[in-house]
């Protein structure tokens, strides 16, 4: 019985620095993704700033489209004709607010919101990691 309650006396603090340790390991893993999605958002206007094609086309999925306020539908390639034009965009201007979640280690989805010009934007981006990289693979705007 005192070799019983030695044993709990032990285990019960053990558990909980491991089941610590697994939620701040857990909290890393998460962290790695978001800082790669804010890095990927960094390049993509550095790209956008810089009108690099080839950086561009490399940051769209290749079946990636966007549906505009109106309804229409644009492919990766009007995308980025779209972007290297000088337009502005969803991609090149700061948002006012942003909410990036992970849904795994390959997919995030964020949400915000962006003023362009006098219009205010609410629009999705959804992120897929294909191999080591990022990429946009379909985004939306909805104007309100």
């Amino acid at each position: 019985m005192v070799m019983k309650q030695k044993f709990y006396k032990f285990s019960l603090p053990f558990v909980f620095v491991i089941v610590c340790a697994v939620a701040a390991n857990a909290q890393k893993n998460d962290e790695k993704p978001l800082s790669e999605i804010t890095d990927f958002r960094q390049k993509l206007v550095q790209a956008i700033e810089k009108r690099d094609r080839k950086s561009l086309e490399t940051m769209f999925a290749e079946d990636f489209t966007h549906t505009h306020a109106i309804g229409r539908v644009d492919s990766k390639a009007k995308r980025v004709e779209v972007i290297l034009m000088g337009d502005k965009t969803l991609e090149s201007v700061q948002p006012d607010e942003i909410a990036i979640r992970l849904y795994g280690k390959k997919t995030a989805i964020a949400v915000g919101q962006t003023t362009i010009e006098t219009a205010v934007y609410r629009w999705t981006v959804v992120y897929v990691k294909t191999g080591k990289k990022w990429q946009i693979a379909a985004s939306q705007a909805t104007k309100f």
